[in-house]
């Protein structure tokens, strides 16, 4: 799966969940790799964290994807690890695009993640 040409800024393929920023979304970043960064409402903060967790999703194509989105991370390869929310930057609508400045870090995370049938 090491083809990290990638860089600049990436379409984000669907979100979910928005406040001041999707909670929620889609990167393609190559064919048949689809990164889910995750950041979920805690209750034991009563907040948003600060950070995505990011999971690498192999070998399906979006219109394949649950509904539910909770479940993403069961069909992943493994988490990435987190990305804090600042180091982020979205577009003026906040819901387009991403310029996510670790994303080499996170393909070749991605590569190190044994496949998982789905």
């Amino acid at each position: 799966m090491k083809n990290h040409t990638t860089s600049g800024w990436m379409p984000i393929a669907a979100y979910r969940d928005f406040y001041d920023v999707p909670r929620a979304f889609l990167l393609v970043p190559q064919p048949g790799l689809i990164l889910f960064f995750d950041c979920p409402f805690d209750d034991s903060i009563d907040d948003y964290p600060g950070s995505y967790q990011v999971f690498a999703i192999e070998g399906l194509q979006l219109a394949e994807l649950p509904a539910d989105w909770r479940r993403l991370c069961h069909l992943s390869k493994g988490s990435l690890g987190e990305v804090p929310i600042a180091s982020l930057k979205f577009d003026s609508t906040r819901r387009k695009e991403v310029l996510v400045d670790h994303l080499e870090r996170l393909l070749e995370g991605a590569d190190r993640l044994p496949s998982v049938k789905v």
